[in-house]
């Protein structure tokens, strides 16, 4: 019987483990690299998707004063026939107008006083309206005591508020100095900043006069006065909005992390949008672009372009 040769297996070399092992590691860092793609994608777009949600809440906020900008309660108040009769110097939240004025880069009041300044190249957009439910005016006698009654105080109307009363011919800004019930009281020399005088009439020739609005088309109503601006905190840039609530200034911060807020303004009959300093006529303003600019964030970084956000707001009452 014929002898049959060993057989023996052989294994692999060692030349060949390494080969497989340098290309093995290849195929894992490649569904690693992948995996880690994968993850910091879902998280650059959880990003974006934080941000545009942001932006949005700060657009809606902005867009409900826009949107009021002007409003007296009586139509629409051309400036020439707002009174304003509280002491000066006025303050910037105590000019109106036509309820809305821009404030180009570089150009922007302290809308919060000494504590939060305003961010160098950043636009800012002042916005004023009669806010809430208006009272109607049952009767007025501007040296009365009291002087003004209304219907009933539906808007919540409270001492030292500064408030827009008007009727078919006129409007005035002043503070209340008292209210009991319906009766509001106007007096001169109480208050801050106090009013200056009784001179609520329009003077033709731009002299007022004491006159006393008409009951049958009176109204009367907190006056909003807001400013929207970027603001330089011991954090960072915040999108910050401040309001005038009984005689004082509120700041709240909207939008933390805001790089830039950029704001133009279209007129009646104009086909661009220009800047502040180009408007001729805050009356003629129809609507408003803003462009607001997110914070980079060094361990995420994002193109510019996708932290920018625009948003159109058409103004109602121009």
């Amino acid at each position: 019987m014929p002898m049959l040769k060993s057989q023996r297996q052989f294994g692999f070399t060692l030349t060949e483990l390494m080969i497989a092992l340098v290309l093995g590691s290849f195929l894992v860092a490649g569904v690693v690299g992948v995996y880690v793609s994968n993850i910091r994608t879902g998280q650059v777009q959880q990003r974006l998707m934080s941000s545009q949600q942001s932006s949005q809440i700060g657009f809606q906020l902005l867009s409900r004063d826009a949107m009021h900008a002007g409003f007296s309660g009586c139509a629409n108040m051309i400036t020439q026939r707002v009174v304003n009769v509280l002491n000066p110097p006025l303050a910037w939240w105590a000019i109106w107008t036509a309820g809305i004025r821009g404030h180009e880069q570089g150009a922007v009041p302290q809308f919060a006083g000494a504590g939060i300044v305003p961010l160098a190249g950043a636009d800012g957009v002042q916005l004023m309206y009669g806010r809430g439910t208006s009272a109607s005016i049952v009767s007025h006698n501007v040296v009365g005591n009291p002087p003004m009654v209304i219907n009933q105080n539906v808007a919540g109307i409270v001492a030292n508020d500064i408030v827009l009363a008007c009727d078919s011919k006129m409007a005035v800004i002043f503070q209340v100095t008292a209210i009991a019930g319906n009766n509001i009281s106007h007096a001169v020399g109480a208050g801050a900043p106090g009013n200056a005088s009784l001179n609520f009439g329009f003077g033709a020739n731009g002299v007022n006069f004491p006159q006393s609005l008409a009951s049958d088309a009176g109204t009367v109503m907190p006056l909003e006065t807001v400013g929207w601006f970027v603001g330089t905190n011991s954090d960072g840039n915040s999108l910050y909005r401040v309001a005038l609530v009984a005689g004082q200034m509120r700041t709240e911060e909207i939008l933390p992390g805001v790089d830039n807020l950029q704001i133009q303004y279209l007129s009646r009959g104009a086909a661009n949008y220009v800047n502040a300093t180009a408007v001729a006529d805050w009356e003629q303003v129809v609507a408003l672009r803003a462009t607001l600019t997110l914070s980079n964030d060094a361990k995420m970084p994002v193109a510019a372009g996708l932290r920018t956000f625009t948003q159109v707001i058409n103004l109602r009452n121009h």
